[in-house]
């Protein structure tokens, strides 16, 4: 009878350790990472940088999603020739300067699916969402000045700028860089199109920390 309650008692201290332990070594489930890169506005006119900060979470173990705020960035110097309004006047025109520009702060909301599982030291996901934001761009000037009193004197650049949306999608690869898969360190292929037209095709690399 006593090494009945000798065996009873020790089992019981063992679990009481134990069960902490096996809660430790649970994979995290969530977590926050920076990523920075090069983005390609339009089709390669230029190239901007993008940054952003998401907060990310697995919901099982082939699926995630990740919010961020994301910012972007650039601008390209160029040179158009404008004419006079009529182009009855002839000419050969006058070489402008000017700068493609544009810049945006946008949330972007996507979801991840992980066809190898996200229980692994390298995780492989694909992603698509989602994203609304603000964007101001400026583009080439009108071949022709609308007026001749602004001819020479005022230069009528492509202009839009407002509220806009759009979708993603995108590739993802981490790997946990320590044995308890809490740092992580990766890169991110991306291309988001939005309702003004301005698509970015983005390559990024990212640093997180899982908790």
């Amino acid at each position: 009878m006593l090494n009945i309650i000798r065996t009873i008692g020790s089992a019981a201290v063992f679990g009481l350790f134990a069960v902490p332990a096996l809660a430790q070594d649970a994979p995290p489930r969530a977590g926050l990472q920076l990523g920075i890169g090069s983005a390609g506005v339009g089709t390669g006119d230029y190239m901007a940088l993008k940054a952003h900060l998401e907060y990310s979470r697995l919901l099982g173990r082939h699926l995630g999603t990740g919010t961020r705020l994301a910012f972007v960035g650039g601008s390209r110097e160029d040179i158009s020739t404008v004419y006079p309004p009529d182009p009855r006047q002839g000419g050969a025109g006058v070489n402008v300067p000017y700068a493609l520009t544009y810049q945006a702060v946008n949330l972007e909301q996507e979801f991840y699916l992980y066809p190898f599982g996200n229980d692994k030291r390298v995780l492989f996901a694909v992603g698509g969402g989602g994203y609304a934001g603000y964007s101001n761009r400026y583009g080439a000037p009108f071949n022709r000045l609308p007026d001749p009193s602004s001819y020479a004197t005022v230069l009528a650049l492509d202009h839009e700028n407002g509220l806009h949306a759009g979708y993603l999608f995108s590739l993802n690869l981490d790997v946990a860089v320590n044995p308890a898969r809490k740092w992580l360190v990766g890169g991110k292929a991306l291309f988001q199109n939005d309702t003004f037209g301005n698509s970015l095709a983005t390559l990024q690399l990212k640093v997180g920390r899982r908790f």
